[in-house]
């Protein structure tokens, strides 16, 4: 359900292979041919919302509208009696994402959140060396997700679909919280990096780990520059994983480790060639399928993220 860029680039062919059929992937949406139409003709049947809902055939469908509509496409799904795979995030607010677990609850159905970093070897290599590294000192903690180039009409610039926030935002917070900083501690603020054009915000935290004092900062815009990737750093060593969120797929991705004092760069560790949007996606297949799973994966994490970005985002705005 929803025809947009992302899923042209990177998802429409992988849910062709999850069918494991050659019948066309069913696509509804109200721009099936119009300018934003994004994805290819070839192995595609364009129909409407309500067909894809109707579909007896049809046991798990993807979300891919704009974040705006997240909630009412997951809704209106989980009422036809299907499992959700929906992209991040799941939907704006708190309250929503408690309705639509529990309404996956009561019909026994998965709804789950294609966020799909996490699942990429490069950023398990890079948090598993993180977990494990012998800190002295005060640590930083940076993640930084920034892009340029979005038309006004974009909708990540709408307040309607939670802005740069909730788009580029879930990814800083989200990296933030899994390297350990507190999401309800975070603080935010607006960011301006290049005049009225930019959409943007940043989040700050710290906290004492093992006697280390450790900041977490993220940062994220829609302005005029391109920047993408996480880095812990101490006095002693530097771990940089660059394109975190959005890693070149098929293509290698290492981490890179620097130290002072001592020149360039070397490679901690280097991944081949890996597909994160597949790992995830087959991830939530899995789930789906699984019959002791109902309601919404991961519902923690995602609902204390959803709320700190809520919040922050009502807060700026006002």
């Amino acid at each position: 359900m929803g025809n947009s860029e992302y899923l042209a680039r990177r998802t429409a062919p992988l849910l062709r292979q999850l069918n494991r059929t050659d019948a066309p992937l069913l696509v509804g949406t109200d721009h099936p041919r119009g300018t934003r139409a994004a994805v290819p003709t070839e192995g595609i049947e364009f129909t409407d919302r309500d067909a894809v809902l109707a579909d007896r055939d049809v046991d798990i469908v993807y979300i891919s509208s704009a974040t705006g509509r997240h909630f009412a496409d997951c809704r209106a799904a989980l009422a036809a009696g299907k499992h959700v795979l929906v992209e991040k995030p799941v939907c704006l607010t708190a309250a929503e994402a408690r309705e639509l677990d529990a309404s996956a609850r009561a019909r026994d159905r998965t709804v789950f959140e294609c966020l799909s970093y996490p699942y990429h070897p490069a950023w398990n290599d890079f948090l598993a060396r993180v977990r494990a590294a012998d800190r002295a000192g005060p640590v930083s903690v940076s993640a930084v997700f920034r892009i340029p180039g979005r038309e006004p009409t974009d909708f990540r610039r709408r307040p309607q679909h939670g802005g740069a926030a909730a788009d580029l935002g879930t990814y800083c917070v989200d990296a933030l919280v899994r390297l350990g900083a507190v999401a309800e501690d975070l603080k935010f603020g607006a960011v301006l990096l290049g005049g009225s054009e930019t959409d943007g915000g940043a989040a700050l935290t710290s906290r004492v780990i093992d006697g280390n004092t450790v900041t977490y900062a993220g940062s994220w815009a829609i302005g005029d520059s391109y920047a993408n990737g996480v880095v812990v750093a101490d006095p002693r060593r530097r771990l940089e994983l660059l394109r975190v969120f959005s890693p070149p797929v098929d293509t290698p991705v290492g981490v890179v480790e620097r130290r002072p004092g001592e020149p360039g760069q070397a490679v901690a560790t280097a991944h081949g060639p890996a597909n994160a949007t597949r790992a995830c996606l087959t991830a939530g297949t899995r789930y789906a399928r699984d019959a002791r799973t109902a309601g919404l994966v991961d519902r923690s994490a995602i609902l204390r993220r959803i709320a700190v970005l809520e919040e922050a985002t009502a807060a700026l705005s006002a």
